[in-house]
């Protein structure tokens, strides 16, 4: 009872969500549907009425009498209205079906990128939540067919129970052969629904691979590797063979339903017939007219296709609710529903001071990723003063990056806290807190859009404010770059659209900071921010550096010690631990692992 209460909730959502898409073509669809239940039995009654009325006439006629020619041609003008009326609303359903159908994938479509955007980074780092997501995305048209399927469950019950009542003309049992010789067809489609959407869910990974080696094949930053080291074969070869082994499961089970199928119609065409063979007998017996006859065969073999597809439809339909389930699944995760989810226990929404009177203290923090126990920090303790300088140093994966991740609040440390003013930073508004943090990461993203748009995102209210805009470029170093291009502002970057021009990676790079300047943050966050830079490009960035982050806490990332030297406050991580801190005079002649970092880069540029 739970397993069945569990999928008829799930059919109302999916309903409730498509009817939230679009109401109004919904409710016109529903009365279409109404309208159209009614064509068939009235086209089979008024069938009978006619050839009752042509049998009178001749009877009529025989002995001479005037033939009632009006009594003949009501019935034929009304079958005519009947036909049109039928004619105009399926075309009109097709219409609102294909409406519904734009609107729906779409809001749906919205409400999967919504829920990604509400969710934690460390969902991103898990492949459930890709799985999950492939499969939302997936199966939104099951989604829209199950409300259709409803629809048209709805019409062909109305239009069957009608024609069924005709057949009560002829004997009740009529109707009880038919419904027991349709009716397997509804059990044996949710068997092969429940085998299709285990195969699928089965298949998810796999074809998340075939996605992505397709995309790997299309794209323009892997063409030149998949080029020099003749990738392109053996990629070829893993996607085929994904989609050749998804085909054989698919073809399996098709031709296993198909031969259910065959064998379920024959039964349904038995029953038919039998009811077919005792309206003859009755006809004989002059208990039914030429009419009745008429309209039981119209009646028990239309009875009889649509019973089938009453059947299949109650299949399909199941079938779409356990596909549909993905989406709804993927709608209800739960923000803590993963490791390293962020922690929600803190409900006081504190806002970050303004300005920042102590600064962010490290205590004894330390972090691992989720679904791994290896510790990336380990017992980290240090202060970051408000309007200070800070670096931070060390070899590749020492942390550094993850250390960046824990101040803009991505994760929480897997032990210790971090304190901003004294408070913890879980305690802050997590929206509040990001707006007073500008980020440029290593990896940063290269947006297909206008030179405008790409700075105006670090601070996506003032988008359109050509005044701060102008002011970050200038602060990133892109004025003259801006200048050079052809639409300057409004310049399209990139190559995906028509126009676009692209740009190096340094011109980029500044770029990203440009768009980090754009933001009016108290915490400024660097990480590698000058590495596509070329010697001249840096030291023109550094300097103007103090003016740039003037009365900021500016925290960056480097592997360049000409740079580094610039800050008041140097952290030397190695393998998760902070085992130097100090300002780089006072580093130097500890002569340590620092001393030997800066000293080892020195000596390649003698």
């Amino acid at each position: 009872m739970k397993f069945i209460d569990s999928r008829f909730r799930s059919y109302f959502r999916v309903l409730k969500l498509v009817w939230k898409a679009k109401p109004s073509y919904m409710a016109l669809a529903i009365l279409l549907t109404v309208i159209s239940a009614a064509v068939l039995p009235a086209q089979i009654w008024l069938s009978k009425v006619i050839l009752d009325r042509i049998s009178e006439i001749l009877q009529v006629s025989s002995q001479a009498q005037v033939v009632d020619w009006y009594a003949l041609l009501v019935p034929i003008g009304a079958i005519f209205i009947v036909w049109a009326v039928g004619g105009t609303c399926q075309s009109l359903s097709t219409e609102a079906s294909m409406f519904v159908s734009l609107h729906f994938r779409n809001y749906a479509e919205f409400l999967v990128l919504k829920k990604a955007t509400e969710l934690d980074v460390a969902f991103f780092e898990t492949p459930m939540f890709y799985d999950k997501m492939e499969n939302a995305l997936k199966n939104i048209p099951k989604a829209h067919n199950l409300a259709w399927g409803s629809l048209s469950f709805f019409g062909s019950f109305l239009s069957l129970s009608a024609v069924l009542a005709l057949l009560l003309k002829l004997h009740p049992l009529a109707i009880v052969v038919l419904l027991l010789t349709s009716a397997p067809q509804a059990i044996v489609h949710a068997y092969y629904a429940n085998r299709w959407w285990r195969i699928e869910n089965s298949r998810v990974p796999a074809r998340r691979m075939a996605t992505y080696l397709s995309s790997l094949l299309k794209s323009r930053d892997a063409v030149k590797e998949i080029r020099v080291f003749g990738l392109g074969k053996p990629f070829l070869r893993r996607f085929r063979e994904f989609w050749q082994q998804y085909f054989v499961a698919e073809k399996r089970v098709r031709l296993s339903k198909e031969r259910a199928n065959a064998f379920l119609g024959l039964a349904s065409s038995a029953g038919t017939a039998g009811i077919w063979i005792y309206a003859v007998v009755q006809a004989i017996w002059r208990t039914i007219t030429i009419g009745d006859v008429v309209l039981v065969f119209q009646a028990a073999e239309r009875s009889r296709s649509m019973l089938g597809s009453f059947f299949r439809t109650i299949g399909r339909l199941y079938e779409d609710t356990l596909f549909a389930e993905n989406l709804l699944s993927f709608l209800d995760l739960s923000p803590d529903s993963v490791e390293g989810a962020l922690s929600r226990r803190h409900r006081s929404q504190i806002r970050v001071p303004r300005p920042i009177q102590q600064g962010i203290e490290f205590r004894n923090v330390s972090f691992h990723y989720p679904r791994s126990d290896r510790l990336v920090l380990k017992n980290l303790s240090f202060t970051l003063r408000p309007a200070e300088t800070i670096a931070v140093v060390g070899e590749n994966g020492a942390g550094k990056t993850t250390l960046v991740k824990l101040l803009a609040r991505f994760y929480d440390p897997s032990e210790g806290v971090i304190l901003l003013d004294g408070k913890e930073l879980r305690e802050y508004d997590l929206e509040d807190l990001r707006h007073q943090i500008g980020v440029i990461f290593q990896d940063f993203i290269r947006y297909d859009l206008t030179v405008k748009e790409n700075i105006g995102l670090g601070q996506i209210e003032h988008v359109d404010n050509m005044n701060r805009i102008v002011r970050a470029s200038e602060q990133g170093g892109t004025r003259s770059i801006i200048a050079g291009l052809p639409k300057g502002f409004d310049t399209v970057l990139g190559r995906t659209f028509d126009e676009g021009v692209d740009l190096s990676g340094g011109e980029w790079q500044r770029l990203a900071l440009s768009r980090a300047f754009m933001r009016d943050a108290q915490i400024l966050i660097l990480d590698e921010p000058t590495a596509a830079l070329d010697a001249f490009a840096e030291h023109e960035i550094y300097e103007r550096f103090a003016d740039l982050t003037g009365g900021k806490m500016t925290i960056f990332i480097s592997h360049r010690f000409s740079t580094v030297r610039m800050a008041s406050h140097i952290l030397v991580l190695q393998n998760g631990e902070l085992i130097e801190e100090g300002s780089h005079d006072g580093l130097m002649r500890q002569d340590g692992q620092y001393a030997r970092m800066f000293n080892t880069q020195a000596e390649r540029y003698r």
